[in-house]
Order: C-alpha cells, then sequence, then structure tokens
C-alpha cells in the first residue's frame, strides 16, 4: 500500500493539473458574452483568439476583448423548465378556482356545466382542475433557454519551473504551446 501512495502522489506532482472537463465553443456554437460594464451579448461564435471573440449577432460582427469578458456562456438549448411549470400551475388553478367560485350557479334541472351544481365547492374544485390543465399547457410552451458557463483558457507561454518531490528531492516540470485553442 505504501507503494501505491508513492506513485500516485508522484504522479500527482508531475502531471498538470490545469486540465478541465469545459470543451471550448467552436465556431458556430450559439455563446452568451457578459462583459465586465454590464453590457450582454448574444449569438453566434465567428472567430475566437487569444485577444479577441468575434460574435455574429443580428447578421453584424461584433469584436470583443477578452479582457472585457466577465462571464462566457454556451447554449444548452432550450427546455421545459420545472420551475416556470410550477408556477405555471399555481397561477392557474388559483385563478380557476376563484373563477369557479364567482361563476357558481345553484343546477336547477339539467347541469351541464362544471359551474352549475348542488354546492360551490364542486365549482371551485372543477375550476382548480381546469386552471390547472390550463396552466401545464402553458408552462409546457414556455422554454427558457439554459445556459452552460466555459471558463476562458488563459494564455500559456512556454516555461519551466522547478517544484519540490516527496522526498528531499527537486523536480523539474515544463509546457510548451502547440497551436491555438
Amino acid at each position: 500500500m505504501p507503494r501505491v501512495m508513492v506513485i500516485l502522489m508522484t504522479l500527482m506532482f508531475v502531471l498538470p493539473s490545469d486540465g478541465s472537463a469545459q470543451a471550448v465553443p467552436s465556431p458556430g456554437d450559439r455563446i452568451r458574452i457578459k462583459q465586465v460594464d454590464g453590457t450582454v451579448l448574444v449569438g453566434a461564435l465567428a472567430a475566437w483568439s487569444e485577444e479577441t471573440i468575434q460574435l455574429s449577432v443580428d447578421s453584424s460582427r461584433v469584436e470583443v476583448p477578452v479582457a472585457r469578458i466577465e462571464v462566457l456562456e454556451t447554449s444548452l438549448g432550450r427546455d421545459v423548465s420545472p420551475k416556470i411549470l410550477g408556477i405555471s400551475m399555481a397561477a392557474a388553478s388559483v385563478v380557476g378556482a376563484t373563477i369557479g367560485a364567482i361563476a357558481w350557479k345553484p343546477c336547477t334541472f339539467l347541469c351541464f356545466s362544471p359551474f352549475e351544481s348542488e354546492r360551490r365547492s364542486t365549482a371551485v374544485l372543477a375550476g382548480f382542475g381546469l386552471g390547472a390543465l390550463g396552466g401545464l399547457l402553458v408552462g409546457l410552451f414556455i422554454r427558457p433557454e439554459r445556459w452552460n458557463p466555459v471558463s476562458l483558457p488563459a494564455p500559456t507561454a512556454p516555461r519551466l519551473t522547478i517544484r519540490p518531490m516527496i522526498g528531499s528531492r527537486v523536480g523539474f516540470a515544463g509546457s510548451i504551446r502547440v497551436g491555438g485553442f
């Protein structure tokens, strides 16, 4: 067991630790940029360099310096939001129950309307159910866009560092840059 720990600790110090599980957006991806001054731009990624990001917004190109970007996010698409679905169902069911209570009439002979019954509570429950159904339909059609934050890769310059290793030894670590992002 001690050998395994020594090997794992050595690998932890020797291997690079700046890996990221996030993929860098590729040209054509829908992205949202929040700038330091509060401006928000949404569009398709046109080009990406170390200094700037070019974004296609409404058939025009906007160039944003990387230094002015506070948050960069990629679109995950539009999907049903459980929060919006719940809020729309709750609001519509309360409105439906209120309408059922107001529109209630006592049943006289043949009653076909859910708001004509012997008791007001039946009309309130019918309005609540119809309102919840209407809220469900509205909530299913409202599809907000979901966003995933992406970290901007820091420019890496070739470097050589000296750092301690396990025991009293000194190790060398180096990095070189190959290609672009």
